[in-house]
């Protein structure tokens, strides 16, 4: 006596099992999700309580413009304007700060593209908490960069801020 195939109870049965493929008529079902929520570590109450704690800590990034040089006999021998000066963008002392949601708004008339390029995968790290400058500088959350101006380069101090 042969039993009768009952493809439907079989694809129920197998996937409520944990199965990881179903064969019926020739055609594999994946139930990678079941699988994969078996397999899901427990989060004990205090690794939780730690994670929040851990994800309080906020960090800001203060840029401080040091200062802006000239290089005027560059200017003179490679530029179409030979007396621009120094950056008009910049002064000396100017200061940001910059958080999490500001880091994508910089270039909306905050701050020179150019300049930003050249900072703006520091100032990222020190907003993940990141070194900027380990054993580089006497303090891994300072930085010294500056712009690629080549007449007429800013000076930058990147500083992390933990809160």
């Amino acid at each position: 006596m042969s039993q009768k195939f009952n493809r439907r109870n079989f694809v129920k049965t197998s996937v409520l099992s944990g199965a990881s493929t179903v064969a019926a008529a020739g055609i594999s079902v994946l139930t990678e999700a079941v699988v994969a929520e078996e397999q899901k570590p427990i989060i004990t109450k205090q690794q939780f309580t730690d994670k929040e704690d851990k994800m309080e800590v906020k960090h800001k990034c203060k840029i401080t413009v040091l200062r802006r040089e000239l290089y005027q006999d560059l200017q003179k021998q490679y530029l179409a304007d030979p007396k621009s000066g120094k950056c008009p963008f910049f002064n000396d002392g100017q200061e940001f700060i910059v958080e999490n949601e500001d880091f994508f708004r910089m270039l909306n008339g905050k701050f020179c593209s150019e300049a930003w390029d050249c900072i703006s995968r520091y100032v990222y790290a020190a907003l993940q908490g990141g070194s900027i400058m380990r054993g580089w500088t006497n303090n891994e959350k300072i930085m010294i960069a500056c712009c690629n101006d080549g007449t007429r380069p800013v000076i930058f101090k990147l500083e992390r801020i933990d809160e």
